[in-house]
Formats: C-alpha cells, sequence, structure tokens
C-alpha cells in the first residue's frame, strides 16, 4: 500500500510536472499571441493612418480653405483688369476673368481634398428621408433652369462665349458644391449637431461668402441681394445632394442653374415675367419654406460617419 501510495504520489507528481509543462506551454502560447495582438493592431493602426485623415474634419479648417479659394479667385479675376460688369462680354474676357480663377481655385481644393483625406464629402453614409414639400423645391427649381435656357437669346452669343460659359458653369458647380455642400457640410457634421443646423449653417455660410463680388467690382446693394438669394439656393442645392446621397445632384444643378443665368435671357412679357417671378419669389420662397420644414423635422437627425441617428434615442 505504501509503495503503490509513494507511487501514487510519485505519478502525481510526474503529472503535477507535466501540467505544469503545461502551463507554461500555454503562458507561452499566450504571450506569442498577444505579441502577434499588438503586432496585428499595430499594422491595422498604421492602414488606418495611412487611409484616414491627416486633419480631423473641422468647421474652421473648412472656413479657412473657403477663404483660400475665395482670395485665390479674387486675385485671378481682378488681375485681368475687365471691370465685373464686362465679364461675360466676350469669350475671351469671360475666359480671363471667370474660367481662369475657377480653374485655380479647383486646382487649390482637388490639392486639399487629396491631401486632408476626408471621408463622406462627396457622398452620405445613409440617404436621408426625403419629404414632400423638399421635391416640389427640387422641381421648381430644375423648371426654372428649363424655362430660362429655353428663352436664351442665341443671337447674342458666339460659339467662344457660350464654351466658356459653359465651362464656367461646371467649374463653378464643382467648387462651390465641394466647399459648402461638400467640405462645410462634412466638417459640420460632427456627430452631435442636427442635420437642420447643418443645412441652415452651411446655407448662410453660401449666401455671405457671394459678399466677395463687391470686391469683384459688384455694387454693395448687389451683393447683398445675391447674399439672400444664394442663402436661399444653397437651402435647395441641398436638397439636391439628399435626394441621392450625393454631392454629384447638387453639383449638375448648379453648374445648370449658373449657365442659364449667364446666358443672356430672351423672353420678355409673359414667359419673361414667370421666369422673373420664379428667379426671385417662387424658388426663394420654396427653400425658405423647406428649410422651416427641416428645423422642425430634421432637428433630431443627426449624421454620423456611421449612418443616421436619431438623437432622441441614439437609435439608427
Amino acid at each position: 500500500m505504501l509503495a503503490k501510495f509513494q507511487c501514487g504520489r510519485a505519478g502525481g507528481n510526474q503529472r503535477a510536472i507535466t501540467l505544469s509543462g503545461g502551463a507554461a506551454a500555454v503562458l507561452q502560447h499566450q504571450g506569442n499571441s498577444k505579441r502577434g495582438d499588438r503586432m496585428s493592431s499595430t499594422r491595422r493602426l498604421g492602414t488606418a493612418q495611412g487611409t484616414g485623415p491627416r486633419i480631423a474634419p473641422s468647421v474652421p479648417v473648412a472656413l479657412a480653405l473657403i477663404v483660400a479659394y475665395s482670395v485665390v479667385f479674387t486675385v485671378v479675376a481682378a488681375s485681368s483688369g475687365i471691370p465685373y460688369a464686362e465679364w461675360f462680354a466676350t469669350g475671351a474676357s469671360a475666359f480671363r476673368t471667370a474660367v481662369l480663377p475657377l480653374l485655380c481655385g479647383a486646382a487649390l481644393i482637388v490639392v486639399f481634398l487629396l491631401w486632408a483625406r476626408w471621408d463622406f464629402v462627396f457622398r452620405d453614409p445613409e440617404r436621408l428621408p426625403m419629404r414632400p414639400v423638399y421635391w416640389v423645391a427640387v422641381a421648381v427649381f430644375v423648371l426654372g433652369i428649363v424655362l430660362h435656357l429655353v428663352f436664351v437669346n442665341w443671337s447674342r452669343l458666339t460659339p467662344g462665349l457660350v464654351l466658356a460659359i459653359l465651362a464656367a458653369g461646371v467649374l463653378v458647380g464643382f467648387c462651390e458644391e465641394t466647399l459648402f455642400r461638400g467640405v462645410l457640410l462634412r466638417a459640420l457634421r460632427n456627430g452631435t449637431r442636427s442635420e437642420a443646423l447643418c443645412v441652415l449653417f452651411s446655407s448662410v455660410a453660401f449666401g455671405l461668402f457671394h459678399l466677395t463680388n463687391v470686391i469683384n467690382g459688384s455694387s454693395l446693394s448687389a451683393a447683398l441681394t445675391q447674399v439672400g438669394l444664394a442663402a436661399t439656393t444653397g437651402v435647395i442645392l441641398y436638397l439636391f445632394r439628399r435626394t441621392g446621397g450625393l454631392l454629384l445632384a447638387g453639383m449638375v444643378a448648379h453648374g445648370a442653374w449658373d449657365i442659364s443665368l449667364f446666358l443672356p435671357g430672351g423672353a420678355g412679357g409673359v414667359p419673361g415675367a414667370f421666369i422673373s417671378l420664379a428667379l426671385l419669389v417662387i424658388v426663394p420662397a420654396l427653400a425658405v419654406v423647406a428649410l422651416i420644414v427641416s428645423l422642425l423635422r430634421d432637428r433630431r437627425l443627426v449624421m454620423t460617419p456611421t449612418g443616421l441617428v436619431d438623437s432622441t434615442n441614439g437609435a439608427h
């Protein structure tokens, strides 16, 4: 009995030693796993740092880009020496005073986007709901563009001027939409600010941006009028992005709108009066109504990089 007990103890000691060795092996394996996890985490972090933003999206950075763009555009345009009222008198003057400054501004924006690497500038992480009044505002805006284009006085245009106007419209659509409904809107969507406030702030900023036309030679009264019209137009251009969650829709609408305004109108009588009514009254009024609806209905909606959140309960 004693011998068996000793053997048992010996066997037990052996098993204990074996278990200790196994525990050591397990500990060693866990240590290796932890080191491997740390290395994997480091690699993942390095990947994220390599593809993530170099500077966090913020309103001050967005506004700094807008100011830099304004300076570039104004300096290049002013260096032409051509009065503001004659910018679109000929194809050559339109290219020098509008197309060339816009190209320089577009280059600045592209450089910033490539360097900053902000996400969701050109698309929304999740589509926002479109309400009936939003669709009405978008439809009337499109109708205004069509009506203005239908009654263009083509006899006053040369091929060179038409090309310059088309180029200016495309560039304006890209530059200003990227700045205000792209970069600034992304900065405003910080995860806590409601979508309604994002619409309001970006539209007001878009309106104030047009005060720079005073520097370019526009009268103060005309610039102030343009500030109001631009701010309301900014609301509708935001709605174009909202239709499909893509900035491209706003770019196309903005470019077409400005092209229709740059081209000389030839409508008189009832058609001309209706177009003026649409541009100066109906579109701004619908924009104000849409903004009010947004302030009432979208005040709890918060857009985050992971999607739309209802701030009342935090649910997606």
